[in-house]
């Protein structure tokens, strides 16, 4: 009896950590598209307005 709940509890703890892995190397791995807008944080004319400014 005791045998099969740490084995449930050994597959509950393992699905737990590999799915947790899983969805962290799907949000690394996602491809997301950057809108090219002015009120865009990542926009290239915004960095160059910051870096031509800094110098």
């Amino acid at each position: 009896m005791r045998y099969s709940i740490m084995l449930q509890i050994v597959g509950i703890i393992t699905f737990t950590l590999v799915s947790t892995a899983a969805l962290f190397a799907w949000l690394q791995n996602r491809d997301i598209s950057q809108p090219e807008t002015l009120g865009s944080f990542h926009s290239k004319e915004k960095l160059q307005g910051e870096v031509s400014s800094d110098q």
